[in-house]
């Protein structure tokens, strides 16, 4: 499988995450098509995957497009559903994402309200268009975009006394 480990969560002891590798992807297109996840431009260097063992019980990745970045496409096989995968997926997306704005395109909002996304309206264009394109004509007709506003760590600077 391969791909360079990127860490684990102290909730899921077995569970690495790690980026995802070229043999990786018909187990991704597959699952892709399966979970009717966004299938457009997979590139395996986008996804990162969470691993027990040799065996992928997740994945997720940062997909980009001209203006802005989505995390998108988590996914998490379903033996292995409401075991926390899928939030150590998006928080290590999170904490990964190019930028501050962390967009997603989803049909299940609650789930990620709870990881404290929000909807947004107006929706950058280039996401109203690919729910135009993706969500609503082939998969996911009660898609939406959203929001994580992530907080910038800064440094503190900690003045040295005279």
């Amino acid at each position: 499988m391969g791909g360079s480990e990127i860490g684990s969560q102290t909730e899921q002891p077995s569970i690495v995450l790690r980026a995802a590798s070229f043999a990786d992807m018909p187990f991704l297109r597959e699952h892709i098509e399966k979970f009717l996840l966004d299938d457009e431009d997979l590139d395996y260097r986008q996804f990162i995957v969470a691993a027990e063992g040799d065996e992928i019980v997740g994945f997720g990745r940062i997909r980009p497009h001209k203006k802005v970045y989505e995390l998108g496409g988590v996914g998490v096989i379903e033996s292995r559903r409401d075991q926390g995968i899928g939030r150590m997926i998006v928080e290590h997306l999170i904490s990964i994402f190019p930028t501050d704005d962390v967009y997603i395109t989803t049909d299940i909002p609650e789930y990620f309200e709870k990881l404290g996304f929000r909807k947004i309206e107006p929706t950058p264009r280039e996401l109203t268009e690919k729910i135009e394109r993706i969500c609503k004509t082939r998969c996911r007709k009660e898609a939406v975009a959203m929001l994580y506003k992530r907080e910038r760590k800064t440094d503190r600077i900690i003045p040295i006394p005279e």
